[in-house]
């Protein structure tokens, strides 16, 4: 149901990996830009793992508890993604920290976490609702 506000959240956070795939999220003096494409470096897999959850959890809107650990697992691979952007690019990539810009793709990896916050958020609203119509009937 891609009226809801979670389900709107949820393609954000598809379009912000998406767009951390495309576009560099680091770049070196000297060195050229840095992408999270390379399915066989450790950077990338938390934000190929948070795309797929983030469909998985889009298509599970009838399952709300599921889809709110969904939602939860969302951010904990961001949170692994960004720490190990910002922590492990370094020594990763062998080059000077102090010399790195990190791009607007970086920054929408925190965009995606604040994303799947509030879809969980929505999303436990919704399951409110519902038992709260329960006890009406």
């Amino acid at each position: 149901m891609i009226q809801r506000v979670q389900s709107i959240l949820l393609v954000v956070v598809v379009l912000c990996g998406i767009s951390s795939i495309l576009f560099p999220f680091v770049s070196y003096q000297g060195y050229p830009p840095l992408y999270l494409r390379n399915p066989a470096d450790i950077a990338p897999i938390g934000n190929y793992l948070s795309i797929i959850t983030a469909l998985i959890a889009l298509f599970c809107y009838k399952k709300r508890k599921l889809q709110i650990n969904l939602c939860y697992v969302i951010m904990l691979f961001n949170l692994c993604l960004f720490s190990t952007v910002l922590c492990l690019t370094n020594q990763l990539y062998e080059h000077d920290f102090e010399k790195a810009t990190f791009l607007f793709p970086t920054y929408l990896i925190l965009v995606s976490i604040v994303a799947a916050f509030w879809a969980g958020i929505f999303i436990k609203k919704d399951e409110e609702l519902v038992r709260s119509a329960d006890r009406i009937r």
